[in-house]
């Protein structure tokens, strides 16, 4: 396993959803703990991921929900790595003097994840010629998992908090969905609180949660077949 570091220790209505790849967060429907081990119709991998307060991190869930597994989608930097987990503090959390911390680190080997707690860990890591250590560990529930991460270098430290949600592609699926409901409220809704509402659900560009709110409009469900019903006359 290996791990990458940077860190300074111390104080210091239109639809937007056409964008490919964009990443918007999954609701959770599995009915399971942390939304992986034990559920079917999970893709191979998950990416989970946050970004603002401060802290950003991503983390990449194998679809059987046992491990972290490095993936390039968990690249906050952008430097064409493939990260298991990643993340990238700025003048949050605290240090030994109670001072805010900065630093990045991303690790690069596979992390187990507890099948009855879906809790990881990886506590003291050093990568090689380095005298910093490196920590980290969360927790998944349901479509969304904190934790904590720790820097540790030269007698000094930093941790921080953070926080991260289930997320996957805005594929074309998802968004030809939400371009219904979209035409849906587009010619149903007057109110314009209503409408912005709606529109908020279009541009997160996830398919089940467009279905969702689709469904509970029926004035913009498709007509029924011509032969609906026939099977109960005479």
């Amino acid at each position: 396993m290996t791990s990458r570091y940077a860190g300074r220790l111390g104080a210091a209505g239109c639809v937007a959803l056409l964008c490919a790849g964009c990443w918007v967060a999954v609701p959770d429907n599995t009915g399971g703990a942390g939304g992986q081990g034990g559920t079917g119709g999970i893709a191979p991998d998950v990416l989970w991921e946050t970004q603002g307060n401060g802290a950003d991190v991503c983390f990449n869930v194998v679809g059987d929900g046992e491990r972290l597994t490095p993936s390039p989608g968990c690249d906050l930097a952008s430097r064409s790595e493939a990260n298991a987990y990643q993340i990238r503090a700025e003048l949050i959390g605290t240090d030994g003097n109670g001072d805010g911390c900065s630093f990045e680190f991303g690790f690069t080997g596979d992390v187990p994840i507890d099948p009855v707690t879906h809790g990881f860990r990886v506590s003291g890591f050093q990568p090689p010629g380095s005298d910093a250590r490196l920590s980290f560990s969360g927790g998944i529930d349901g479509t969304r998992a904190t934790g904590v991460a720790r820097l540790e270098t030269d007698g000094a430290f930093c941790q921080v908090g953070w926080a991260a949600q289930m997320a996957t592609r805005c594929d074309d699926d998802s968004r030809e969905k939400c371009r219904e409901l979209f035409e849906c409220c587009s010619a149903i809704l007057i109110n314009p609180i209503f409408f912005q509402s709606c529109n908020a659900v279009v541009q997160q560009c996830d398919r089940l949660a467009c279905q969702r709110l689709l469904d509970g409009y029926p004035q913009c469900a498709p007509p029924p077949p011509p032969d609906a019903g026939a099977g109960d006359a005479g």
